[in-house]
């Protein structure tokens, strides 16, 4: 009887312990992208032997079901795991809620007296007003009601008093109805935070797990989540000319994945895991005939439709319809427009946005789920440069000074914002591109105020003159002032350019470059000139232009 006594108690002691099944893990490790992360989820726990069944609840809501993994550290096999969402039932009632209720609607007749005794008052105010206005004046039944003066002294103390003692009782009621108003909604905070909550839904993972025994063993599960990501952000710091660009990585990481994470192990990627890796198929081009008289003026029609709907359109959503073929009207020179408009589906690769980089954070983190922004330092290190300065005095009456940084896809730079600061003081935001087909990255330090520029055009170098019976020759002239202010010499670059011709009847002239180096394909002008301290340099260029007189010219980009 004893053995049969400890048997029972021994297997319902054995139920007991491996009757809790539902499990809250602990998020130990965090893989953000830019789009999205990858959440390891960590727990030990108890298994009989046999078939048993694991819950991993409190998890998020915005989970990837496809991106479920399934680790298990002990013997024990793994036989399904099934990611589901658990919409939370009503639960029971505080015994508080049915009080606070009671009190809420106590308060709010207590707001009613109030009013109520608010509009009594007015009405007193505005029924002595009346009578008071009423001595004096004359009607065609009486005469005029005359009062003495004890009269009218002792009917203005009345009204007077009478009127303080109303004013006085509104005050009273004006801060009583405040603190019953600050009471009444904190109690309602606090009935809200009492009632069962049936609208957050969680995320839980049910895992069926068969053991060779009795055992504790620790189960790993990794998913994504879609509600994180994070982005670069940078503060370039420069002591000077002669001195390395300190670049400082920072990641702004934004958490709305519903759970915290505290103090994990933070790792960050540019990978995008939740991308389409589907193959992109070729479909056959074809060429056929077309009305060429036609043509050209259909284009120049849609293609002054389109700039003209353009402010005032999602580009992106005509962009679609372009590619997709849908639309009303959509004939080929509609494609030609958006040919025009739209660069090709699958550009050719300009930098190093393919590869995929990794930072790992050195030192746990606190992420709140609350979606603020989190800026954690990734990195730090020194990059050589060279340093510029920089104008482009038709577009900005300013220097700047820029720095050249070589070689600069070693540094596993990202597009982003980066705060300038130039000899510890803030000088302002760039923008760091690093997606060029140039070696040498250019990032701008902002404005050097010492260093001024000034861009203006002669008057006595400008004319306009016939040199043939039908054609008309127009000269140009512009002269531009540099002056240092600096106590030591500046090296500067210095942009400009005259128009390039697109017709043949059109004839651009350089007369004059100034010892710039010109391109003659793009029209550019670059002077690099030294500076000394204190002191400004000109230069000044000359172009023209011979076009027919019965036709009108004008400038414009492209």
């Amino acid at each position: 009887m004893r053995s049969f006594i400890f048997v029972l108690f021994t297997t319902l002691f054995s139920f007991q312990a491996f009757a809790e099944n539902r499990i809250t893990p602990t998020i130990k490790e965090v893989t953000v992208y830019r789009s999205g992360a990858k959440i390891s989820s960590v727990a030990t726990v108890k298994v009989p032997a046999g078939n048993s069944e694991i819950v991993f609840e409190n998890l998020s809501p915005y989970f990837n079901p496809n991106s479920l993994q399934v680790r298990i550290k002990g013997a024990a096999t793994l036989n399904a795991a099934v990611f589901s969402l658990n919409v939370p039932g009503p639960g029971p009632e505080s015994p508080r809620a049915p009080i606070i209720r009671d009190s809420l609607v106590l308060l709010g007749d207590a707001l009613s007296g109030i009013m109520d005794e608010r509009e009594v008052l007015a009405n007193e105010i505005t029924m002595m007003a009346n009578k008071l206005n009423q001595i004096g004046v004359t009607t065609p039944t009486q005469n005029t009601t005359t009062l003495t003066v004890a009269e009218l002294k002792e009917l203005t103390t009345f009204y007077r008093q009478r009127q303080m003692e109303v004013k006085e009782r509104l005050q009273q009621l004006t801060i009583k109805e405040r603190k019953i108003n600050e009471l009444y909604q904190s109690l309602q905070l606090i009935l809200q935070r009492l009632q069962p909550n049936v609208s957050n839904s969680t995320g839980q993972i049910v895992m069926k797990i068969e053991s060779t025994g009795a055992q504790s063993i620790e189960i790993v599960c990794t998913y994504l989540v879609t509600q994180a990501g994070w982005s670069p952000l940078y503060d370039l710091r420069s002591e000077g000319f002669g001195k390395p660009l300190r670049l400082i990585y920072k990641a702004n990481v934004r958490n709305l994945s519903g759970f915290d994470w505290k103090s994990i192990v933070l790792h960050l990627s540019t990978a995008n895991p939740l991308a389409n890796n589907d193959r992109h198929i070729l479909t056959p081009v074809f060429v056929d005939f077309r009305p060429v008289y036609t043509y050209y003026d259909d284009v120049k029609r849609k293609q002054e439709q389109v700039y003209q709907m353009a402010p005032s359109t999602n580009m992106a959503q005509v962009k679609d319809m372009a590619r997709s073929g849908s639309g009303p009207g959509r004939d080929d020179a509609e494609v030609a427009v958006m040919d025009l408009l739209i660069p090709p589906a699958n550009p050719e690769p300009q930098g190093n946005e393919d590869l995929i980089t990794n930072f790992d954070v050195a030192k746990p983190q606190d992420i709140q789920a609350n979606g603020l922004d989190n800026i954690i330092t990734v990195d730090e290190q020194d990059m050589p440069a060279e340093y510029e300065y920089h104008a482009v005095p038709k577009l900005d009456p300013s220097v700047f000074l820029l720095a050249k940084v070589p070689e600069y896809g070693k540094y596993n730079l990202l597009p982003g914002l980066a705060n300038i600061f130039y000899q510890d003081t803030y000088v302002g935001q760039t923008s760091v591109n690093p997606f060029t087909v140039s070696d040498t990255l250019l990032l701008s330090l902002g404005k050097d105020d010492q260093i001024t520029i000034k861009r203006m055009q002669p008057k006595d170098f400008t004319e306009k003159k016939k040199v043939f019976s039908n054609m008309v020759k127009e000269t140009f002239s512009f002269e531009i002032v540099v002056k240092n202010n600096k106590s030591v010499p500046v090296n500067i670059e210095i942009l400009d350019q005259v128009p390039v011709s697109k017709q043949k009847d059109i004839t651009v002239e350089l007369e004059d470059k100034a010892g710039a180096e010109y391109n003659e394909d793009y029209g550019k002008l670059k002077w690099e000139l030294e500076i000394p301290a204190n002191q400004s340099k000109r230069v000044r260029f000359t172009y023209s232009i011979k076009y027919p007189k019965d036709k009108a010219i004008g400038m414009f980009r492209q």
